[in-house]
Parts: C-alpha cells; structure tokens; sequence
C-alpha cells in the first residue's frame, strides 16, 4: 500500500508486538519490582487489580519464580515506573 513502510505491512498492528517484546525487557529485576512496590505502600492486591491479574502473580513475579506474559509486563513495566516516579517526587 502506498505510504506504508515495510515493517508496517509485514505487521499490520503497528508494532505491537515489538512494543510489548521492548517494554518486558526492561522490567526491573524481582527484588526491585517488590522495592518499588512497598515503597510506593501498594499491596499484592492493589498491584493485581490495577493489573487485572491475581495477588499469586504480582507475588510470584516479585520473587522471580515466574516472568509475567508479554501483555501483563509491558503493562506491569508501566506501573512499576509509575509508582517509582511518584515515590520519588
């Protein structure tokens, strides 16, 4: 299609995939995630509903027994730096 670059008609939903793949990359390492949680005073709880995942996965990945799936980390990723920026101011 004119005006469309390569990579976007080989992945029509814009890099998506990409996006998710970058931003679990960059997740904190498991004792950090938990840092920045008890810093920011959030419980497994709060943490799972904001995430839409159970209080056992927030605490499973705090303890790095099991890696969140690509949607849940870029989500989580966001979270995690958003409540280490609110901490800090």
């Amino acid at each position: 299609m004119p005006g469309m670059r390569r990579s976007e008609l080989a992945n029509p939903d814009g890099g998506r995939l990409a996006t998710l793949v970058r931003a679990a990359a960059q997740l904190p390492e498991p004792a950090e995630r938990r840092r920045i949680r008890m810093a920011a005073r959030a419980s497994l709880r709060q943490m799972a509903a904001e995430l839409g995942v159970s209080p056992m996965s927030v605490c499973t990945w705090e303890r790095g027994q099991v890696e969140p799936r690509l949607d849940h980390a870029a989500a989580y990723g966001r979270l995690l730096t958003e409540l280490s920026r609110a901490v800090a101011s």
